[in-house]
């Protein structure tokens, strides 16, 4: 299976992600930030078509909270999908168009490189439609070439995603 694919960007993303921060705020309660990022947060994007999901917590707490993600919200926690500041997990849940759909739920602290980074880039797209139009081509060149190699997949996005990032530092967008 292929799972570095292209899907064009459909509006029922925001509507599915809402539904799952209001089910994420009922376990995790609402004190807890829960942004949507990733291709599926920027209108307009296409992308892999995941619901990925920021929560944002105090730093000693980064281990309960994806405790409570495993044990009551059923989500998988993934040691290789995360890093030093950001515990990832993923579900697939029903999905009314596809079936089924993935979500990933990433849980970092506020301040963290990895939460910055991924609401800059979010956000510098929302605004910017030049660079999210260059960035969906290099994201389906991206899934076309990686044939499931998940190296080559992030290696082909990566100069655009750190200059994208980099303009949405200096541009405090």
């Amino acid at each position: 299976m292929n799972k570095y694919i292209f899907e064009h960007y459909d509006p029922i993303f925001p509507k599915l992600f809402k539904k799952e921060q209001q089910r994420l705020k009922q376990i995790l309660g609402n004190k807890y930030p829960v942004e949507h990022i990733g291709s599926t947060a920027v209108p307009g994007l296409g992308g892999k078509g995941i619901i990925d999901i920021m929560v944002l917590v105090p730093k000693r707490l980064m281990n309960q909270i994806s405790q409570l993600l495993q044990k009551r919200a059923g989500y998988e926690f993934r040691a290789t999908g995360g890093d030093e500041e950001r515990l990832f997990h993923q579900q697939d849940l029903s999905d009314p168009q596809k079936g089924i759909r993935r979500y990933h739920v990433h849980v970092t602290f506020p301040g963290s490189e990895s939460g910055k980074r991924a609401i800059a880039f979010r956000d510098y797209l929302r605004k910017h439609p030049k660079d999210l139009n260059r960035y969906a081509k290099v994201e389906q060149k991206a899934a076309g070439k990686a044939k499931g190699d998940r190296e080559i997949y992030l290696a082909i996005k990566a100069n655009v995603i750190e200059e994208i990032i980099q303009k949405a530092t200096e541009s405090k967008c």
